[in-house]
């Protein structure tokens, strides 16, 4: 009976290729129904041994079936479904264009709207403060008049002063006196018309509440967020981009999708968040766990910091597979590009699982403390002092 090692450690077999993997002489001309894997008359002592194993041409009428049943699935079914996706999507291509279009035009119109509105506020703001400044002119104008005028008066009142002192009468004298007595005050300076402005340093607010509602959904909301430096919620949804005054712009999920009433929806199913978290399964594994990554077909990789093996899964815990590594690992790692595991080690290395087998791609120079692999394909490898980013594209080419 093969073991789990052996199995972890199956060499790639090329498509096509006809000989055995193991015996490079042996002909591909047996089944083992255990391992799922093609094998020659000399596996039957040796990688296969006690293994049921049947003729190749024996599953091959199971196979030519299977084949039948895709095709007949693909051109009766999936294919036509395709059509109708497509037809929907010239469809939507040709009303995208249209609808962005008038939403164009309207928010042109809006803002030229706008543009006039304050334009003729500036306009009568100006018109006032030219009011104020003729009336606040007048007002100067005439104070000066009636200073020249007192200046005046009162030069000639000091002058026929001087000439009586000189060689006037008593009664002269007296009545020199009485007059300045009764002198003429001094004109009573005019309150002018004031006026003061202080641009809007933040109008970002104002300015949205005055433009309109926009509201935006579909996938192409966090991109188009992105591009205009604002935050989105999850392109998986739907969302509303909603403009308030005096708040920042919000994203809320919709569960509902728009669908068009002209034509059949044949449009891709939308995932909305749960209300409440819900288990829904729950088991016992027979090792620690301390990093988990879930495969697409419901498995899932573990691993123990500090331990060297890799252990794979199902969904009831049973161990499908086991891996095992020359240093302890510290953490794991799925690309969701390339749907390989990744592992940091103990020894400041980082590997890749390819056909079974750990692979080494780079080395760090600290100590690495968690690993993740990124959708664009980028190792981020967390250390004691920093983080150090590398391309697997170019580090792992063997891929």
């Amino acid at each position: 009976m093969a073991t789990s090692m052996q199995k972890a450690q199956i060499p790639f077999r090329v498509k096509g290729q006809i000989t055995c993997i193991y015996h490079k002489e042996g002909q591909l001309d047996l089944y083992c129904e255990e391992c799922q894997q093609l094998a020659c008359i000399n596996c039957l002592s040796t990688v296969h041994k006690g293994d049921p194993l049947c003729r190749l041409d024996e599953i091959t009428p199971r196979i030519e079936e299977d084949i039948r049943n895709y095709i007949d699935k693909n051109e009766k079914a999936d294919l036509v479904q395709i059509d109708q996706y497509i037809t929907a999507t010239e469809e939507q291509l040709k009303d995208n264009a249209s609808n962005f279009e008038k939403l164009s035009f309207q928010l042109k119109t809006q803002t030229n709207k706008l543009k006039h509105n304050l334009e003729l506020l500036a306009a009568q703001t100006l018109s006032l403060y030219r009011q104020m400044e003729e009336e606040n002119s007048k007002l100067l104008q005439t104070y000066k008049q009636d200073l020249e005028m007192y200046s005046t008066r009162l030069k000639q009142q000091v002058q026929e002063c001087k000439v009586v002192l000189q060689r006037g009468s008593d009664i002269q004298i007296y009545d020199a006196g009485s007059e300045i007595q009764s002198s003429v005050t001094l004109p009573v300076k005019p309150t002018l018309g004031t006026a003061s402005f202080s641009p809007n340093r933040n109008p970002q607010n104002y300015l949205e509440q005055a433009l309109g509602k926009v509201n935006i959904t579909g996938q192409g909301l966090g991109q188009a967020l992105q591009r205009h430096g604002r935050s989105g919620g999850s392109s998986a949804g739907q969302g509303l981009l909603s403009t308030q005054p005096r708040e920042k712009l919000k994203v809320k999920t919709s569960s509902t999708q728009q669908r068009s009433k002209a034509r059949k929806d044949v449009s891709s199913p939308v995932y909305t968040l749960l209300h409440q978290t819900k288990v829904l399964g729950e088991w016992k594994s027979l090792c620690y766990i301390t990093s988990v990554c879930p495969t697409t077909d419901g498995q899932a990789w573990t691993s123990y910091f500090g331990s060297n093996t890799l252990t794979l899964l199902d969904r009831k815990g049973k161990v499908i597979q086991e891996v095992t590594h020359n240093a302890e690992i510290i953490d794991i790692s799925l690309s969701p590009t390339t749907k390989t595991l990744w592992v940091c080690d103990k020894e400041n290395n980082t590997t890749e699982l390819v056909s079974g087998r750990l692979v080494h791609r780079f080395s760090t120079r600290n100590k690495p403390l968690c690993i993740c692999i990124t959708g664009s394909n980028h190792a981020i490898v967390g250390m004691a002092k920093h983080i150090s980013k590398l391309t697997t594209k170019e580090i792992a080419a063997t891929c």
